[in-house]
């Protein structure tokens, strides 16, 4: 029988959401939030939409430092935003939602990020023309997420969705410069964040 990625994706998370901001097994993924900011404060935005947000970590460290700024966040598991909640208060305005049917109007958003959850969605296209519809004109999207390389991605991609984590795949540079471009974006910045780690900057195609 086929797993249900999103529903294991989203038990997961409900029950590690309480330990996620102290958990070792996390300790990686926080470790690369201040270099995420320093890339996000490049850019001029008014309002910041954070997809996967998870406990709202990293809307909490832009909001110390821009305090003009709305912040937005959305995330599939009920009690990592609970958690979020808890920790941005009125700071940010925060949903339950999927990222397959952002629950916002067009041209809201300045910058959009999506951080270490694009290996857990089942339709990458339909989540980044999502992201696409909501972005400003002139806003930037920033996706963070491993890099791993064939044979490597091949081999893990075969048991990640059978695991309880509810991962999906994960994708290669030239798929995702694809499915941006079949999104109407166009990558302007393709990095290294590290050895395990792209970080990538997209923008709309202008017609």
């Amino acid at each position: 029988m086929k797993h249900d990625q999103k529903k294991l994706s989203n038990t997961h998370f409900d029950k590690d959401a309480t330990e996620y901001d102290k958990s070792a097994k996390y300790a990686p993924v926080r470790a690369r939030y201040p270099y995420i900011v320093d890339e996000a404060l490049r850019y001029q935005f008014q309002s910041w939409l954070d997809v996967g947000c998870g406990t709202g970590a990293l809307l909490s460290m832009v909001a110390e430092q821009r305090k003009d700024v709305q912040l937005f966040g959305i995330d599939l598991s009920e009690e990592m935003t609970k958690v979020a909640r808890a920790r941005l208060g009125k700071k940010a305005d925060l949903r339950v939602s999927d990222s397959e049917r952002l629950p916002f109007g067009d041209e809201k958003f300045d910058l959009i990020t999506c951080t270490f959850s694009f290996h857990h969605y089942l339709n990458p296209k339909v989540v980044l023309i999502e992201m696409e519809r909501v972005l400003s004109p002139q806003g930037k999207l920033i996706v963070v997420d491993p890099l791993l390389f064939t044979p490597l991605r091949q081999i893990i991609n075969l048991v990640a969705p059978l695991r309880e984590e509810g991962a999906v795949r994960f994708i290669s540079k030239n798929r995702m410069y694809s499915l941006a471009k079949s999104a109407g974006l166009e990558v302007s910045k393709w990095s290294r964040l590290d050895r395990f780690y792209y970080l990538m900057v997209a923008e709309k195609i202008q017609k």
